[in-house]
């Protein structure tokens, strides 16, 4: 399910499709199969928030707090089938970062996980 609300917000387009791409391929990639995906997007105050869901595998307490670490992979043993190299969730990161925005975790283990982005809407620099 895909609910993103329209919003303008003035970044890097490369940025945005980096910062989508990389959260969405993660949550295609460790889903289950016939699991479920949601996008969604809104405003709170003066944040645009983006959250991407799964319904996959979910992370465990003590990987979460190493997921945006460069070259972290959570089960390296299972992912060189899926591939990767461990630098989506860190690029996700510094790109959150450079808008000076947060990333949040949500995530349980066989029941799925979620990112949560929030990104601050500065009216001064429009």
């Amino acid at each position: 399910m895909c609910d993103l609300k329209p919003q303008t917000y003035l970044a890097n387009h490369q940025h945005v499709q980096q910062l989508m791409n990389n959260l969405i391929n993660n949550a295609v990639k460790y889903n289950k199969q016939k699991g479920n995906l949601n996008i969604h997007s809104y405003l709170v105050d003066q944040d645009y928030i983006i959250e991407v869901s799964d319904t996959g595998r979910g992370i465990s307490l003590i990987d979460q707090g190493r997921v945006f670490e460069r070259f972290f992979r959570c089960d390296a043993g299972r992912d060189k089938e899926t591939g990767g190299t461990g630098l989506g969730l860190a690029i996700v990161k510094h790109i959150v970062q450079y808008y000076k925005g947060t990333i949040h975790l949500e995530s349980e283990l066989g029941k799925g996980t979620t990112f949560k982005v929030v990104l601050p809407i500065i009216k001064d620099s429009l």
